[in-house]
């Protein structure tokens, strides 16, 4: 029989300060063709405005296969947890 100790350690979860707080981007539910990356100085609201630009402007785009319409968007937000005392090395 093998015995375990087990503790708890008390976790924190904010945003990750070594990336952008979040991005928002737009993919082409027809071609997965991706809308450019965000200006990361920009609001949320911003980048959910210029993701929609691209969709209408990908949508008006005269495509051999006939017209995109369907699009899918991913708003990506970077999250770090920080454990209240050392558990182990960090993966790289």
């Amino acid at each position: 029989m093998t015995r375990s100790l087990h503790r708890y350690v008390t976790m924190h979860l904010a945003p990750d300060p070594d990336a952008d707080p979040y991005t928002v981007r737009a993919t082409c539910g027809t071609c997965v063709e991706r809308s450019p990356a965000p200006d990361p100085q920009r609001t949320i609201s911003q980048q959910y405005e210029q993701a929609m630009q691209w969709c209408n402007d990908h949508a008006a785009t005269d495509h051999p296969d006939g017209r995109h319409l369907r699009f899918v968007s991913t708003a990506t937000v970077h999250w770090r947890v920080t454990p209240s005392e050392d558990i182990g090395p960090e993966a790289p």
